[in-house]
């Protein structure tokens, strides 16, 4: 939570969500099995439990002083146990599969996971809305009798579905506009890095770069892909890469990648010291 959400948001006004989300779980047959702190409560329908992070709703709710963002929290908590029970079988889950990206150190127990680049993981998960997403326990994979390669292929299939829909703007970097630059957003940030990852990503970005170009993701919230530049553009990239990578609320990398018909490879690397 930030500071101005501490600021909204005293002691009188937690209380009154809570007594609310917590009234509003319970006409729909749901109820709070932990609070877990200020912003994470656990969710049981009685027979499964899941994690919800509430600080948005709370957040709004101080600001608006209006009881909507709590309608709407009850609408997300339906959804996603709506989706917890479609994911019973592979056939009726597997639209809700797609992968995100995390660094090599937040991969926690159960996850499943496979390379990307570097530090880089690309990890299953599955969302009903394509802007929040749960990782998928790697029990799945039992249960479903399904392997980490065809959840893979299925979560490839379903990203560059999102890829297609996904919006960027498109700005020159010099005054020549020799250097153009897309500024990617997919509709959740949990999604908009991990489109790089995804097996139609350089023949989209192709038809409007060329054929070889550079990516930076310094924090998982933003993606730039760049018509491919000479060295000292890139160090000179650098400095906005390491301050966006130093402030960001969910730093991903420093690395710039390089996209070309050979594949992916890491261009280079910059350290906070660079910047």
């Amino acid at each position: 939570m930030d500071e101005l959400s501490e600021l909204l948001i005293d002691n009188r006004t937690d209380e009154k969500f809570n007594r609310l989300f917590r009234n509003a779980l319970k006409k729909n047959k749901f109820s709070v099995e932990k609070r877990g702190s200020r912003d994470y409560y656990t969710v049981t329908d009685g027979s499964a439990s899941l994690g919800f992070d509430v600080s948005a709703e709370k957040y709004e709710f101080a600001r608006s002083r209006s009881s909507a963002s709590v309608t709407e929290l009850i609408e997300r908590v339906k959804r996603d146990f709506y989706i917890l029970e479609r994911m019973v079988s592979f056939t009726n889950g597997q639209e809700f599969i797609r992968f995100t990206v995390m660094r090599e150190e937040e991969i926690g127990k159960g996850m499943i996971s496979d390379s990307f680049m570097g530090s880089l993981k690309r990890v299953i998960c599955y969302t009903g809305d394509n802007i929040r997403s749960r990782p998928l326990p790697e029990e799945y994979m039992k249960k479903w009798d399904v392997p980490k390669e065809v959840l893979f292929s299925v979560a490839d299939r379903n990203m560059c579905r999102l890829l297609k829909n996904a919006e960027y703007t498109e700005s020159p970097l010099d005054s020549t506009g020799a250097i153009r630059c897309l500024d990617f957003k997919a509709e959740g940030s949990d999604f908009t890095v991990a489109l790089m990852m995804c097996s139609d990503f350089r023949n989209h970005i192709s038809r409007v770069l060329g054929h070889r170009f550079l990516v930076a993701a310094p924090s998982k919230d933003t993606m730039l892909a760049l018509s491919e530049v000479t060295n000292d553009v890139v160090e000179r990239l650098g400095t906005a890469i390491v301050g966006e990578y130093r402030f960001a609320t969910r730093p991903l990398t420093t690395d710039v990648f390089h996209f070309s018909s050979s594949g992916v490879k890491i261009a280079g690397h910059f350290s906070e010291v660079d910047g």
